[in-house]
């Protein structure tokens, strides 16, 4: 599948002055280039941050997997929702 995605890995780092209600941002290199500020807390910042590997997981799992199982199924639009593509 092509990654159409900002390359991880992704860090969460915490602003030390918080811009509005953006307390973390979630960096992709370690120049400080921002992929997304986050609005609600550490506990987001971090399953951000984990995008780029769940994303790399999910796909792994739906190799292993019979693709019209269930399981197949709800892997496959797991993945469709990260991408943006027709599940």
């Amino acid at each position: 599948m092509s990654k159409q995605h900002t390359p991880g890995p992704w860090f969460p780092y915490k602003r030390p002055e918080p811009i509005g209600y953006a307390e973390y941002e979630i960096h992709w290199s370690t120049a400080g280039e921002c992929v997304a500020e986050v609005v609600h807390g550490e506990g987001n910042a971090n399953l951000l941050a984990a995008a780029p590997e769940l994303l790399e997981a999910l796909e792994a799992c739906y190799a292993a997997l019979h693709p019209n199982s269930a399981e197949g199924r709800t892997v496959r639009a797991a993945i469709a929702k990260a991408t943006g593509s027709a599940a």
